[in-house]
């Protein structure tokens, strides 16, 4: 049941660079001002040529952060009419958008169908380029190119900590798009449980690990444990063992030199310092980290199985989508006390965030 007849690339016109900031998240390690100023966010030639690339690889799933509402009372008619079987084409127009409503929420996955709207139906970019694709892949390709008729600047509505509202449809059901970085992906793995939600995250398969930390627990932090101080030199040592191969590797010096230098800062860090139980999660982190360095330079792994070596605890940057009513589901389940403490601290900037634009949760 193709939804091209219902909508067209124009409905969805103010929330498409949200689209690019979510593949952009995908591939880079900037933070959000670094994305909203990179030419492939800001420069709708650049954003509509990026896009372009992503949509003939395939990769639909960055376009469902863009979303849009449309009553199909309003629409044509005769549009209705070829959604529907012969035998029910004399019901009232009202009678028709209703029926074509439910039978889009009923097949399109994460489309929007509320019965307190009842002619009114929600769908994301993803579902429209996925059935023009299916109807007319010409027609598809040069989507991407119309898409820079759209220059709609990107404007975050509001921040608090780590948590960035970055979009926000109010019309119906709504629509909210936020921006969270600097979490852990044991945090993300929580995350993408709430299924109907739309997410975009930081790669480990085409983004490099420099300069990225483990994100240590408020727990681990305040533990007083006592541990031996010969616990860092054996950390140490085999840390600057595998440093030592990694120098002699076969690759490009300008890249050797950033793993040496955050090595060596590394080290430094740990000179005559008081071994707490953090310590031991930093060590443990960055001699994981320089396994990764070795596989890469020195054993020529792709990043993408190198990665498997790397803790869950390290940081990351996520792009969050969805509609108000299931932004709110999440939002509700993750402030309980029972939620683990960096979900439900996320879940509560989320929360204060759409308090700001006057939406209760």
């Amino acid at each position: 049941m193709l939804v091209t007849q219902i909508f067209c690339l124009e409905d969805f016109k103010d929330t498409i660079p949200f689209t690019a900031i979510g593949a952009r998240t995908c591939y880079s390690s900037g933070d959000l001002n670094y994305l909203l100023n990179d030419p492939r966010v800001s420069s709708r030639e650049e954003r509509a040529k990026f896009l372009s690339k992503l949509g003939n690889y395939k990769h639909f799933s960055v376009f469902a952060h863009s979303f849009a509402y449309k009553d199909l009372a309003k629409i044509d008619e005769n549009i209705l009419d070829k959604y529907l079987p012969h035998s029910l084409l004399d019901l009232p127009k009202e009678k028709k958008a209703e029926i074509v409503a439910m039978k889009i929420g009923a097949t399109k996955f994460k489309s929007h169908y509320n019965p307190a709207y009842p002619t009114v139906i929600g769908v994301s970019l993803r579902h429209y380029l996925e059935d023009l694709l299916l109807e007319d892949e010409e027609k598809y390709m040069e989507a991407f190119s119309k898409m820079a008729d759209f220059d709609v600047p990107v404007k975050p509505v509001g921040k608090k900590k780590n948590t960035t509202l970055i979009g926000l449809i109010t019309d119906y059901d709504g629509y909210a798009v936020f921006f969270i970085d600097n979490v852990s992906r044991t945090m993300t793995h929580q995350l993408v449980r709430h299924t109907a939600l739309n997410y975009s995250q930081r790669s480990q398969r085409y983004v490099r690990e420099d300069q990225n930390r483990l994100i240590i627990p408020p727990s681990i932090k305040e533990k007083n444990v006592s541990l031996p101080d010969s616990i860092t030199e054996y950390y140490i040592k085999l840390i600057q063992h595998y440093k030592s191969m990694i120098q002699k590797a076969e690759a490009k010096d300008q890249l050797k030199k950033g793993v040496i230098s955050r090595i060596d800062n590394f080290v430094q860090e740990f000179k005559d310092k008081k071994l707490s139980l953090q310590d031991v999660y930093l060590l443990t982190d960055q001699l994981c980290e320089t396994v990764y360095d070795l596989s890469v330079y020195v054993g020529k792994i792709k990043r993408e199985d190198a990665r498997f070596i790397l803790p869950h605890g390290r940081k990351t940057t996520i792009v969050v989508s969805g509609t108000l009513s299931w932004i709110k589901d999440f939002i509700i389940k993750r402030t309980d006390p029972h939620a683990q403490w960096e979900i439900q601290s996320v879940a509560n900037q989320m929360k204060q965030l759409l308090k700001e634009q006057g939406i209760d949760v």
